[in-house]
């Protein structure tokens, strides 16, 4: 039976705020019912704006015929038929990409499907530590000595105007390629620019990551060539890519809605085959994932971190040939490698993660200031990023780290969602050289003497922009459900809702007043994951918490409890089961 809660309701736990906003799902019931939808998880749907029959049965089925035409995107045309004269004529192709796990599989994706058309190309990444993020000078040199005549960018170039000017005039065009927001004076120099976000752009779908815009382009060529009689017996099956494009998708935190959904509900089906590319298969073997479903947590959480790795500490080389190899032997190698660059950045980031903590601690930071700025020299700037992020997760407040880079301190930082980051900083930026960023990630760059008054002034942005209530974590309820309402049919239901992701975040339910089954214990490695099983109406669930540790003692002191949870079908084969993954629990005794 589903639960009728007041229309909004916020209920206060020891670390979040839970809110809950009813939706009016009255008028939508028959629809809901003639598709088959669960009255549980009609509040999901409605809220997920999923109330028309043929926009739910897309939304469901998510085909391919549903892409748009790429030459809907301005410079699309002219791009292909520049392409196309670089083919006939064999003139060199250089793919230029940025190092993090989007701007790999861009150039892996289009560097692979070149090469398959029978393309002279070549691919350029940036050293991270060496040269920075996106076009630099030294590269377009190096490019050009190799008799480079096109050069193709993919996630990044849309606002490298000196740069695109320099390789032009070394007699190189230019394609642009990207998904990033332009600055007011975008290239000129460039041939042509294709980025949904550009002026006079009317692309229906803006949302695309840089990969996702590189494989617009793929699908552009292969029409064009196609209809110019270029294939012969036939044209390549791009569908085998959407294994790439799925990998840097998830990876750049993207909204999972549009054409980024179908890239990655036909993405995901590739990942998870048992025959995939070298390079996946043998990256899925060394994750635990082989023979298993691959969903986004395991790209977000298990694969790309990986490729991304090599990137972080500097040179994406090793992630971008795992991709593009076709020898099993080398893959395996690689795989290898990747791994353990990936723990040598777990331990890095581990250590300055430990160390921001005693540094807030030892200092008294997190009482004297409502954002947080925090700064050593021997920090490894290629991982400060996911320290900013650990530490707003910690302390639920803005937060800027600091590191030394060529004398200069270079920083990333990270918001909370009432703290829009980068009007933030624009109240100190006379603070700063240079800074770029939006609502919830920044970089920024600033001379070593200012950093002092950084923290104050930062300080004194967030505390006038922000009041006492922002800084609780808000943790959003999308319906109440009853003991009879958890089931196979709603995990099934869920099952076909899915890829989840941001923009299409997996429904979180709310169920009140259970009670201990038996004593709860903890579990996992070093004990800090919960396992409680709790009852309600003769049924009892099998709950997981994750480093939920600190709740020891209000689960002590407490008979019945609150929680909020997502289902998910856990264990083997025949002896699968329900189980809740607890997101947060209180006390069902607290006041409202």
């Amino acid at each position: 039976m589903l639960l009728n809660p007041n229309s909004f309701e916020t209920y206060m736990s020891s670390k979040f705020k839970w809110i809950y906003n009813r939706a009016e799902v009255a008028p939508y019931l028959e629809i809901l019912r003639k598709i088959g939808v669960p009255e549980c998880l009609s509040e999901v749907f409605v809220k997920k704006k999923l109330t028309d029959e043929l926009i739910i049965e897309c939304f469901l089925e998510t085909p391919l015929r549903e892409l748009y035409s790429p030459f809907n995107l301005k410079g699309m045309k002219t791009a292909v038929e520049r392409i196309r004269i670089a083919l006939k004529a064999g003139e060199r192709i250089c793919i230029y990409g940025d190092y993090d796990v989007d701007g790999v599989t861009s150039v892996s994706l289009m560097y692979l499907f070149l090469s398959e058309i029978g393309a002279n190309a070549d691919y350029y990444i940036p050293n991270r530590l060496e040269e920075g993020y996106g076009l630099n000078r030294e590269a377009m040199d190096e490019i050009a000595s190799r008799g480079t005549k096109l050069i193709i960018t993919v996630d990044c170039g849309i606002n490298a105007v000196g740069e695109v000017a320099y390789a032009a005039s070394l007699g190189m065009d230019v394609i642009i390629t990207d998904h990033h927001q332009p600055a007011e004076v975008m290239p000129e120099a460039a041939l042509c620019i294709i980025n949904p976000l550009q002026p006079g752009d009317s692309y229906e779908f803006k949302e695309l990551a840089g990969v996702g815009v590189a494989f617009k382009l793929v699908m552009g060529l292969r029409y064009y060539l196609r209809e110019q009689g270029c294939f012969g017996k036939g044209a390549p099956n791009i569908k085998k890519y959407l294994d790439l494009v799925t990998l840097g998708t998830v990876a750049d935190v993207v909204p999972i809605v549009g054409e980024n959904r179908i890239f990655v509900r036909h993405g995901l089906e590739l990942l998870s085959q048992k025959s995939t590319r070298p390079g996946v298969s043998e990256l899925k073997k060394i994750t635990g994932l082989d023979g298993s479903r691959v969903g986004t947590s395991q790209v977000g959480f298990a694969l790309a971190p990986r490729i991304n790795a090599v990137g972080r500490m500097g040179s994406s080389d090793k992630g971008l040939r795992l991709l593009i190899t076709d020898s099993r032997d080398e893959a395996r190698y690689l795989a290898r490698e990747l791994d353990q660059e990936n723990k040598y950045r777990q331990a890095i980031e581990k250590e300055i993660i430990i160390e921001s903590y005693q540094m807030i601690e030892d200092e008294g930071l997190n009482e004297r200031y409502k954002g947080l700025v925090l700064y050593s020299e021997s920090w490894h700037q290629g991982v400060i990023g996911i320290v900013a992020s650990r530490v707003v997760e910690k302390f639920h407040k803005p937060t800027i780290i600091i590191t030394s880079e060529n004398g200069v301190g270079k920083g990333s930082a990270r918001s909370i969602p009432a703290f829009h980051l980068y009007e933030g900083l624009k109240k100190v930026e006379s603070l700063l050289i240079t800074f770029g960023g939006h609502k919830y990630a920044a970089g920024l760059k600033v001379q070593m003497d200012n950093i002092s008054e950084l923290r104050e002034k930062f300080n004194e942005a967030v505390d006038t922009l922000l009041c006492e209530n922002d800084y609780i974590p808000e943790l959003v309820i999308d319906a109440f459900l009853e003991p009879d309402d958890v089931s196979k049919e709603l995990l099934d239901w869920l099952d076909r809702m899915q890829p989840f992701g941001a923009g299409n975040k997996e429904p979180v339910f709310c169920m009140r007043n259970l009670r201990k089954s038996q004593p709860f214990t903890y579990v996992g490695k070093e004990k800090t994951h919960l396992k409680i099983y709790l009852e309600k109406d003769g049924r009892v669930f099998d709950c997981i918490g994750y480093n939920m540790k600190d709740f020891e003692d209000m689960l002590t002191s407490s008979a019945s409890f609150d929680i909020v949870f997502t289902p998910v079908l856990n264990g083997w084969y025949g002896g699968k089961y329900i189980q809740l993954n607890l997101k947060d629990i209180r006390s069902a005794d607290e006041n409202i």
